[in-house]
Order: C-alpha cells, then sequence, then structure tokens
C-alpha cells in the first residue's frame, strides 16, 4: 500500500519537473508547425533558473528545447539537482551552462541526439568514437 506521505513528498519532488514540461510543451504548442521542427539554437532569449530541479530532468527539457534528445550515460546521478539561473543566452549556450555546472559531457550520438556523461577520463574514452558536443568537449577540437 503507498502511504500517504510517499504520494505528499513524491508530488513536492516531481511538480517543478512537470512545471517546467508543461511550459516547454506550450512554448512548442504556440509556435507555428513548421517552425515547432526546427531547433531555436540561434535566439539568445533563454532564461532558465533552476531550484532544486533534478539534474537529468533539467538538461533533457533543456535539450528538447534546442531540437535534441538527451539519453544519459550511468554515471550521470538521479539524485543531482540544479539550484542555478542564466539569461541572455542561446539555448546551445544555456545547455553547455548546465553540463559544465555539473562537470558532464555530452557526445553526438545520431543526428540530434547526444549522450550525457560525467567527465572522467574513463568515460571520454568510452565515448571517444562520438563527436564531442559541443566541438570543444573533452578537450576536442576540430581542425579545418
Amino acid at each position: 500500500m503507498i502511504s500517504r506521505n510517499f504520494v505528499q513528498q513524491s508530488l513536492k519532488t516531481l511538480a517543478p519537473g512537470f512545471f517546467l514540461l508543461f511550459c516547454f510543451s506550450i512554448g512548442e504548442f504556440a509556435q507555428s508547425p513548421s517552425k515547432a521542427r526546427e531547433p531555436r539554437r540561434e535566439s539568445s532569449d533563454f532564461e532558465f533558473k533552476y531550484s532544486g530541479i533534478p539534474v537529468k530532468f533539467a538538461i533533457a527539457a533543456m535539450g528538447e528545447a534546442i531540437g535534441l534528445k538527451v539519453e544519459f550515460d550511468e554515471s550521470v546521478i538521479e539524485s543531482e539537482v540544479f539550484y542555478i539561473e542564466g539569461k541572455n543566452a542561446t539555448g546551445e549556450q544555456a545547455l553547455n551552462v548546465l553540463l559544465a555546472a555539473k562537470s558532464l559531457q555530452a557526445r553526438i550520438i545520431e543526428e540530434n541526439k547526444i549522450i550525457v556523461f560525467r567527465y572522467t577520463e574513463a568515460n571520454c574514452q568510452k565515448y571517444g568514437r562520438y563527436e564531442p558536443w559541443p566541438l570543444k568537449s573533452c578537450g576536442y577540437r576540430r581542425s579545418n
């Protein structure tokens, strides 16, 4: 039997995340269909404030907002939360700030899909076959 206290605690924990998900959903719905499919990486109108929001949820929501699907390596801890805010950033910059704040890296595993992992030498080697996102992670620099 699920206790009433468990349900209340669960709702308190998940409510901020559901609210953000709802806000992102409304924003996508309000756009025209053709514009909703385009990644919004060039706009500098992102503002974010995360206070006790789970790391995985915040990163996945920000990734979705810029047109990326996000997967997580087991090294990304489920119970970690963000206490961070920012404004006047592009979506890519905002996501990069979130990753850097928790010493996380991302690699492109498919078109518009990234894997997020804790920055360690072992993980950089594990995901070394994939191109870094953004291209400056794990000491990688693209040469032209």
